[in-house]
């Protein structure tokens, strides 16, 4: 899994540690065997990667910040659905590989390029608040 790297150095290494745990997941996935654990790790990187970002975003008065949170926000309501699907590995399955990775890899590709060229150009210190 090689993902887009931005011009924001903090974002990109949020990315990564989520594309980690991500793999960790996919793997429990595949082998069929209990994820919650795996799951609840991956939901809480999440919630904590976009809280990152949109704190950033508000500190600095990015410009596009609402359709980014709103697209952070599309995504966690719909991880709130997937975790009642833990038990239906197929599902997860295409859930993970033909949706949710696709939408990461262009998420990255578009909103975060923008909101990282911006926090770069404002010289934006990458403290959580």
């Amino acid at each position: 899994m090689k993902i887009k790297k931005v011009v924001f150095e903090p974002m990109n290494e949020i990315h990564e540690n989520e594309v980690k745990i991500l793999k960790k997941l996919l793997e429990k996935i595949e082998k069929q065997e209990p994820l919650q654990k795996e799951f609840d790790e991956f939901f809480e990187d999440v919630k904590q990667h976009f809280e990152f970002e949109e704190n950033l975003m508000k500190k600095y008065g990015f410009f596009a910040y609402v359709p980014h949170k709103m697209e952070h926000d599309r995504i966690i309501n719909e991880l709130n659905e997937v975790k009642k699907h833990l038990n239906e590995y197929e599902w997860l399955k295409k859930y993970f590989k033909e949706y949710f990775l696709p939408w990461l890899d262009n998420h990255i590709a578009t909103i975060d390029t923008v909101t990282g060229g911006f926090l770069n150009m404002v010289g934006a210190s990458p403290t959580q608040k």
